[in-house]
């Protein structure tokens, strides 16, 4: 998987809780949309410029039980309103976790069309 994904994949809107680690910072945030080669989010302003490093983010889709935690590239940050946007390429997903993402995306957008 590259990691510069730019948008070669349907990414679907979400509203959902994930928990980043950066260093040793540990943040709760929102997924704004995901796909299974990466996801947009928003994280509280805290000013730290980050792009071009890894994150670890954990997450669990809706209507699952099992999280997924997924090593992540920041390839862009930007300052909207008070909040951090955040988009990311994960890195090294396993196919099992790219799989339940994938079929998550899905079933999601099939539910939207009905």
């Amino acid at each position: 998987m590259a990691i510069n994904e730019r948008r070669n994949s349907y990414r679907m809107p979400v509203d959902m809780a994930i928990t980043e680690e950066y260093d040793s910072i540990v943040q709760n945030a929102t997924a704004v949309n995901i796909s299974e080669h990466g996801m947009h989010y928003q994280r509280p302003n805290d000013n730290a410029a980050r792009a071009g490093r890894e994150v670890m983010l954990t997450f669990s889709l809706l209507g699952s039980n099992q999280p997924i935690k997924a090593l992540s590239w920041i390839v862009e940050e930007r300052v909207v309103e008070d909040k951090i946007a955040t988009h990311v390429t994960f890195m090294f997903l396993p196919e099992k976790d790219e799989a339940v993402i994938r079929d998550f995306v899905s079933s999601q957008d099939v539910m939207l069309q009905n």
